[in-house]
């Protein structure tokens, strides 16, 4: 009976073992285990309404909200929930045009944007107002952006834009962060 129970012990026994040695494999017999890189996301792509605008009050609800009229003109804009939370919002989003020339350009408004290269940076912090941005890129270019709000990324339950008539086109899946966005008609 013994060598019976000696044998299930060790049997027992083996895969932690095993999992010991796997684990201390990395830099100087580290027991904590490497870190892994997190998996690229294929960025989905969204066709919004061209000339279409959205209404949304500051301090009401998150929101980073994409608009584009005919010829390559983009409106972005963005909200805090202040009135709900009693916080503000700290917003960065990036965002580049791919277009073989051109980029990002003519940009203009109220918020802390920045262009580099022909890409965007924006930082600010919202809470009852109302942060905006304007921009020209080629007409029918396709806008990726990348949002992150309070560090939370991705941001992805916080882009707004109009569908085939309704708000994210009545996607009820996740979107992707970051999220290319291209006007239906350029």
């Amino acid at each position: 009976m013994r060598p019976l129970a000696f044998l299930a012990a060790v049997a027992l026994l083996a895969p932690l073992a095993i999992a010991c040695v796997d684990h201390s494999a990395n830099n100087n017999n580290n027991p904590t285990p490497a870190p892994t890189t997190p998996p690229v996301v294929q960025p989905l792509t969204v066709l919004i309404d061209t000339d279409q605008t959205m209404t949304a009050t500051g301090g009401d609800g998150v929101g980073v909200f994409v608009e584009y009229a005919a010829g390559g003109h983009w409106h972005l804009w963005w909200t805090c929930d202040t009135s709900r939370s009693g916080l503000s919002c700290g917003f960065s989003i990036d965002g580049n045009a791919e277009v073989a020339a051109g980029g990002i350009r003519n940009l203009t408004g109220d918020a802390a944007a920045q262009l580099s290269n022909g890409a965007l940076s924006i930082s600010s912090s919202t809470a009852y107002e109302v942060h905006e941005i304007a921009f020209d890129t080629t007409a029918g270019t396709k806008l990726t952006l990348n949002a992150r709000v309070q560090g939370i990324d991705p941001a992805t339950s916080f882009f707004f834009f109009v569908q085939d008539g309704k708000i994210n086109g009545g996607y009820a899946g996740t979107l992707t962060n970051p999220l290319q966005l291209q006007g239906k008609s350029p």
